[in-house]
This record gives structure tokens, C-alpha cells and sequence, in this order.
């Protein structure tokens, strides 16, 4: 594991995890890859409007 990562697990429904596993291999990227976009993403947009003024 390259240095400044760390493992997580996380548990999903298997209809999930089935659907994630699918979506990684007709996208041609591993589930890590798919998993980081999302969570990328998903950490933009809350960070963008815990920053946004009242």
C-alpha cells in the first residue's frame, strides 16, 4: 500500500456490492478507483457548502 493511504472495509448490501464490482469492470478501473472518485466528490461538495457563508 503506497505510503499516505490507509485500508478501510466497509460492508454494503450485496445487491451493492454486486452493482459496484459490475460498474469497476465495465469502466475498466478497479473498485478502489471507483470508490475514491466517489468519495472525492462527495467530500467537494460537502466541503464546498460547509464553506459557503449563512
Amino acid at each position: 500500500m503506497p505510503k499516505g493511504e490507509r485500508r478501510v472495509q466497509v460492508e454494503l448490501p450485496t445487491e451493492l456490492a454486486e452493482w459496484l464490482q459490475g460498474f469497476a469492470e465495465i469502466s475498466h478501473r478497479t473498485v478502489t478507483d471507483v470508490v475514491r472518485g466517489l468519495v472525492e466528490e462527495e467530500r467537494r461538495r460537502v466541503e464546498a457548502n460547509w464553506s459557503r457563508p449563512s
